[in-house]
């Protein structure tokens, strides 16, 4: 023979050694393949939840803004009062401006949603515009 002597189970002392390096080099690949899936994994659930928080931080400033805009179409707040933007709501600051049309009594009243940076160091960014036509003639008891 060629001077290597098999052991128990029919396998060289030579020939072992590869095949547990072998196993040893999947394992690695392995560990490594699973750590790569899983960087990306994350990186598109991050992406995901950033997602869903821009989608509910758009559908709250918009019902505020429709909120508001109903306020002023059913003479709730004075039209003196919307100029000028008031205290946050849920960090969302509310400014609402009327434009004249040329339809008799209505206006177009636009309503601006900015979000208040938490820490206040930035300038406040425009999250939604929402406009629509309001009636600020008097609601009287009758005369038409």
């Amino acid at each position: 023979m060629n001077g290597r002597r098999p052991n128990s189970a029919g396998v060289t002392a030579a020939g072992r050694r590869p095949a547990a390096g072998g196993i040893l080099l999947e394992l690695l690949l392995s560990i490594g393949l699973f750590a790569v899936a899983a960087a990306f994994t994350l990186s598109a659930l991050r992406t995901a939840v950033d997602s869903i928080g821009r989608a509910e931080l758009r559908a709250r400033a918009f019902d505020l803004a429709a909120t508001r805009l109903a306020e002023v179409d059913a003479g709730l707040v004075p039209a003196g009062d919307l100029g000028e933007a008031g205290e946050p709501i849920d960090g969302l600051l509310v400014t609402v401006e009327l434009l004249p049309e040329p339809a008799g009594g209505l206006v177009r009243a636009r309503a601006t949603i900015r979000e208040v940076a938490p820490d206040g160091a930035s300038e406040p960014r425009i999250v939604v515009v929402h406009e629509r036509l309001v009636d600020l003639r008097e609601r009287g008891g009758g005369d038409s």
